[in-house]
């Protein structure tokens, strides 16, 4: 009894349509006849296909993430002993302000030698310089000359391997055996593992600093939705007035079968952080000849979408192109601007051309 009740209620809708439809005129074979009165009665509204210079914005789950580019990692150039921490997590610098002190034992050493290879660069080129003009007055022979200019040679050479031994230490604030260590951007400090007396090695990551006024988005998406999407298109934030562009879809599918889609982001007002889960709308360039329609125009029969297009005589089931879709609109080829077509009551125009 029970499966014959549902089975009743499943006839309702298609009898109800036939009942308003009622016996219409005999019209073309791909046009459902409808009167004013059975149009009313089925709630069936039209609306306008409008051109417009932009497609509808597609809109996908995204986070927000710190492209390399913004950040920074302070490391130390050799093995040494921290001293003091002038900064921690969370905080603003400013470029060149003090992040934290190391105690190297070599420092000393090195800052050393290379005051002593530059004041042997530069005593050897003053004597070179001497013996040149001595040379073109006739006073000395070319073999001093030459003897001269060998060794400020060398002392050059000497120096610029002082040079790069102690800027292998690292890059800061020297004070004996001491270096404080400084931001080389203005932004926040994201992450500082040290601590004052932990014993660090060369190479070893300290502090990493971040510009988060210039932050990125990563865009998962279908293989199919990708292929709506382009290098260059606009990217906007849901509730920001963050915006940027598409810079790169990677090739490969990840391990949920999704492409990356990656974004540079500007956010003006610093309301988002990294790592952040935001709603990213991407508008495209709409294409040629292309129609905007409400989304809810849109019907499917063997996955060909179609609309339903007013006509003097009733509706007419209009296949289409589907270019682009989010929740409330779609770009559609196919019609002639202008055309109206149905976005109300479509189940009950779908429900009859089903029946035909």
């Amino acid at each position: 009894m029970a499966a014959g009740f549902f089975a009743a209620r499943i006839l309702i809708i298609p009898m109800l349509v036939s009942a308003l439809f009622g016996a219409a005129p005999a019209v073309a074979a791909d046009v459902l006849p409808l009167t004013a009165a059975q149009k009313k009665n089925l709630g069936i509204a039209s609306v306008a296909a409008a051109t417009q210079t932009a497609s509808p914005a597609l809109t996908f789950s995204a986070r927000v993430t710190l492209p390399p580019s913004s950040v920074r990692v302070i490391a130390a150039a050799g093995s040494g002993l921290v001293t003091q921490l002038h900064v921690q997590a969370g905080e603003s610098v400013q470029r060149g302000a003090p992040l934290l002190t190391l105690s190297m034992p070599g420092l000393a050493n090195a800052q050393n030698a290379l005051t002593q290879a530059r004041l042997k660069a530069q005593l050897a080129a003053g004597n070179a310089a001497r013996d040149e003009k001595l040379f073109s007055e006739g006073l000395i022979a070319e073999s001093r000359l030459r003897a001269t200019q060998s060794e400020a040679q060398s002392a050059r050479a000497g120096l610029a391997a002082a040079q790069s031994a102690f800027s292998l230490l690292g890059t800061g604030k020297v004070s004996g055996s001491a270096i404080t260590l400084t931001a080389p951007i203005a932004g926040v400090v994201t992450e500082s593992v040290a601590e004052p007396g932990q014993r660090v090695d060369a190479g070893m990551a300290l502090v990493k600093v971040a510009d988060l006024s210039k932050l990125a988005l990563e865009i998962p998406m279908s293989p199919a939705q990708a292929r709506q999407v382009a290098v260059g298109q606009s990217v906007t934030v849901a509730d920001s007035s963050a915006s940027g562009r598409v810079t790169a879809l990677l090739p490969q599918l990840n391990a949920a079968q999704s492409v990356l889609v990656r974004a540079s982001l500007a956010d003006p007002q610093k309301l988002l952080r990294p790592g952040q889960s935001v709603q990213a709308a991407i508008a495209g360039t709409q294409s040629a000849g292309s129609l905007i329609v409400p989304a809810a125009a849109l019907v499917w029969k063997a996955a060909v979408p179609y609309v339903f297009v007013e006509t003097a005589q009733g509706f007419t089931p209009t296949p289409v192109q589907l270019v682009r879709q989010n929740a409330s609109q779609a770009e559609i080829t196919g019609l002639t601007a202008g055309s109206r077509v149905a976005v109300k009551g479509v189940a009950a125009l779908k429900a009859q051309w089903a029946g035909d």
